[in-house]
């Protein structure tokens, strides 16, 4: 293969890699900004935290198992 070849390759390579990198950065930075919310779990009274974006969803109690539906933010607890 040619050198202008190569060199053309390894730029769209690196370009790429670091176009990656930024979107898992930019992803991250936007889940460590959303704010967590606080309810009791019905059956074992263990405090579980919640994202806004999960209000209304059913989930489990990471303790007792119990099934439970994230509340409104305005039924949370801090």
């Amino acid at each position: 293969m040619e050198p202008t070849t190569l060199l053309l390759a390894a730029g769209v390579i690196i370009a790429l890699a670091i176009g990656v990198y930024q979107f898992v950065r930019l992803k991250a930075r936007q889940r460590a900004a959303e704010a967590v919310h606080h309810f009791r779990c019905p059956g074992c009274q263990r405090r579980l935290r919640f994202r806004a974006r999960q209000v209304g969803h059913k989930g489990k109690c990471s303790h007792c198992g119990q099934a439970v539906v994230f509340p409104l933010i305005s039924e949370s607890v801090d």
